[in-house]
């Protein structure tokens, strides 16, 4: 007589245990199953690109950039053959997408409050990061934002990236330049006594800081235009005495204004009679 034994096959996996969740790139992801009985060894599968190995009943994984949501099974092993499998469905979450072109004012001034600037909404983004430039204000965790330039704001860079619990994807940005009101007008130079019918007298001033243009008074009867340091004055035969004054100007406001007093001198008055 010959004593023969019939070893099992592996009896059937139970359920794996581990996160049914995960992230791109996220490393060191343990799963396990418990001791399959008859087994000798285990035979593990894994989602396109997940990476690890193992022939016991618990596996280290990782989940690189290019990791997609699948399945993972193990079966037990043994010299027979193999038993039956337990499969456990794995969701890789997605990183936000590269985020878009921010729209909004890139020329702004000091002081000025409520710029609104927006990015298109973010695929997979639960959340927006947003970063303003040194001395501008403003919160939001939405793709739109508020921002207030304050008096001590400087050129820079307002950025935004879309988050998740996965991390953050491709930030975008947009340069925003902060200008300022000209600065306040220097010395007028130019005659300040003048006749009443004298034309073409040149009146300047320093040029202004920031100024785009530039905005002149005359006293009355006096006439001449300009948008520039320099203006052609004349002077009418009913001019009258008073201030000449300007200021530079642009798209954020007017600096201060300067002003030089204009006498006009009268002519002499009518001769009397003449007695002899």
């Amino acid at each position: 007589s010959l004593n023969i034994t019939v070893n099992p096959l592996p009896a059937t996996a139970g359920l794996i245990s581990g996160p049914a969740t995960v992230c791109p790139g996220q490393n060191a992801v343990n799963y396990s199953v418990s001791p399959v009985t008859d087994a000798t060894s285990y035979s593990w599968t894994l989602p396109s690109g997940a990476t690890g190995s193992s022939t016991s009943n618990s596996i280290t994984l990782d989940f690189g950039l290019a990791a997609v949501s699948g399945n993972i099974t193990v079966k037990g092993v043994n010299a027979c053959g193999e038993g039956l499998m337990s499969t456990f469905p794995i969701t890789v979450n997605a990183l936000p997408t590269a985020a878009g072109t921010i729209s909004g004012n890139a020329d702004v001034c000091v002081n000025q409050s409520g710029v609104l600037y927006s990015v298109p909404a973010i695929d997979h983004a639960t959340s927006y990061n947003w970063t303003l430039p040194s001395g501008a204000t403003g919160t939001s965790t939405t793709n739109n934002i508020s921002v207030d330039f304050g008096s001590s704001s400087l050129n820079g860079i307002i950025m935004v990236e879309g988050v998740n619990g996965c991390g953050t994807g491709t930030p975008s940005s947009i340069s925003v330049s902060v200008n300022t009101i000209p600065e306040a007008a220097g010395t007028i130079a130019g005659s300040a006594s003048v006749c009443p019918g004298q034309n073409s007298v040149t009146y300047t001033v320093p040029i202004i800081p920031d100024a785009t243009t530039y905005s002149w008074t005359l006293p009355s009867g006096a006439t001449g235009s300009s948008n520039s340091n320099s203006i052609t004055v004349n002077y009418g035969l009913s001019a009258s005495s008073g201030v000449i004054t300007v200021l530079g100007s642009n798209s954020c406001g007017e600096g201060s204004s300067s002003s030089l007093n204009i006498t006009v001198n009268p002519l002499p008055a009518t001769a009397g009679l003449i007695s002899g």
